[in-house]
């Protein structure tokens, strides 16, 4: 006869069988976690994908081009305000055909300019007041400029130099700075897609995550193969395979895009700010040299606007110039050459009128066509500068949109990558599961 089993012997039978009914449990946990970990790795590195080509995109796409329309419409209103006194000061009662082209153009181009920002910033709050007063403000110009052309033709010189101190007062207190409130306004939209498209916190979240990833298949793998005495996992092991690839694909992309963003920062964008402000600096110097000779003396802020215009202009030169190492160099130091020039002439047209008082011989160095005058000096130091612009601007868009194009493909590749090894994932765990039915 069996003798009954004791209550030492049932236990273990027990608690043996109650491990193995929560085994199955425990991996199918296991597997579930680990998948749910692939799925989150790769949405959270998506989403790191996402905000910077986003941003990458949206700099070279929209922000910039707005911002070299903002300095396109400065610039050209500047250089008509100068043109219209530069034909004051020719002393001929019908305008010069070529500065009537070149003032006519101006503002055939400021004002087309100025609709095709109005059309690309929209309703944006930031610039539609300023955009309102570049569309109300020119035609008012542009009328106070035609009455200084009649009275100039009528050889009413006093009331024609009253007309064109009227029309810059205009276009120095209420145009020029609502064209440089869209361009400070979308020069830090720019700085600011700049500054998210190299945004470093959701990419190190991608990264650790992506090593806590690689590390906890590392681990189960191990687990397995020692709980089941198994020595290859061929799901996980391809899953592993897969995780380190996409690892690897998106810290090189990440990387290759960053140094993108910089250089097309460091050689592009700001370039392409020192010269737009150099360029507006550069033609308000020029007006303010022919102010002088227009208004005769009679109002000294011209040149006290000139002394502040001028060192601003030497120091933004100076200061850029001393940086290096951009494709914008050569400008840089170009322009930099013909502000010396220019300012060698603004010393001659000031000793002629003021030390020498010869009006005639100060106008003929501010207005004259030859070598060694301002129109020319002036013309070239504005043609080295719009030079730098149009270089850098190039130069950004091919820096900016190759730096968006190193992230391409990798959203897709992250987002199937993540269900693939997910499902991977579940494939590896199932045939340990199935043991236990």
């Amino acid at each position: 006869m069996t003798a009954p089993l004791s209550r030492a012997t049932v236990r273990p039978k027990a608690q043996l069988e109650l491990a193995r009914r929560a085994t199955p449990v425990r991996l199918r946990f296991a597997a579930v976690a680990i998948a749910l970990l692939a799925l989150l790795t790769g949405l959270v590195a998506a989403l790191a994908t996402t905000q910077r080509q986003s941003a990458t995109s949206a700099a070279w796409q929209q922000a910039e081009p707005l911002m070299v329309t903002a300095q396109a419409v400065d610039t050209s209103l500047s250089d008509a305000d100068t043109t219209a006194a530069a034909s004051f000061l020719q002393g001929q009662r019908v305008e010069p055909p070529a500065l009537q082209s070149r003032y006519q153009g101006d503002l055939t181009r400021a004002g087309a300019d100025v609709a095709v920002a109005a059309r690309e910033a929209g309703s944006d709050p930031a610039v539609a007041a300023s955009l309102e007063t570049l569309s109300t403000d020119l035609p008012v110009y542009a009328g106070i400029v035609q009455d200084f052309n009649f009275n100039e033709r009528q050889a009413s010189y006093p009331l024609a130099a009253a007309y064109i101190a009227e029309a810059n007062n205009l276009m120095r207190t209420s145009i020029l700075p609502a064209a440089a409130n869209v361009y400070g306004t979308e020069s830090e939209r720019l700085a600011d897609d700049q500054s998210q498209g190299v945004s470093p916190f959701l990419a190190i979240v991608a990264v650790l995550a992506l090593i806590v990833l690689l590390v906890v298949l590392v681990l189960a793998q191990r687990w397995l193969s020692q709980r089941f005495h198994r020595t290859w996992n061929v799901a996980l092991a391809i899953a592993t395979v897969i995780v380190l690839a996409l690892g690897l694909w998106f810290t090189v992309a990440l990387v290759s895009q960053n140094s993108g963003v910089n250089a097309a920062q460091a050689n592009g964008s700001r370039p392409v700010s020192t010269f737009t402000q150099a360029r507006i600096l550069a033609l308000r110097a020029r007006a303010d040299d022919e102010l002088t000779l227009l208004t005769q003396d009679s109002d000294s802020t011209y040149q006290s606007d000139y002394t502040s215009t001028a060192a601003a202009l030497r120091h933004l030169l100076d200061s850029s110039a001393s940086s290096g190492g951009s494709s914008a160099s050569i400008e840089l130091a170009r322009a930099k050459a013909a502000f010396g020039s220019y300012a060698a002439v603004h010393g001659q047209i000031r000793h002629e009128d003021t030390a020498v008082h010869n009006l005639s011989a100060a106008d003929e160095l501010a207005s004259g066509s030859g070598a060694g005058r301002l129109p020319l000096i002036s013309s070239n130091l504005n043609s080295d500068l719009s030079s730098g612009i149009t270089t850098s601007q190039a130069t950004f868009d091919n820096t900016t949109s190759a730096a968006a194009s190193d992230l391409d493909g990798l959203i897709w590749g992250l987002a199937i990558g993540a269900v693939l090894v997910a499902a991977l994932i579940l494939i590896g765990f199932q045939p340990r599961i199935a043991e236990y039915r």
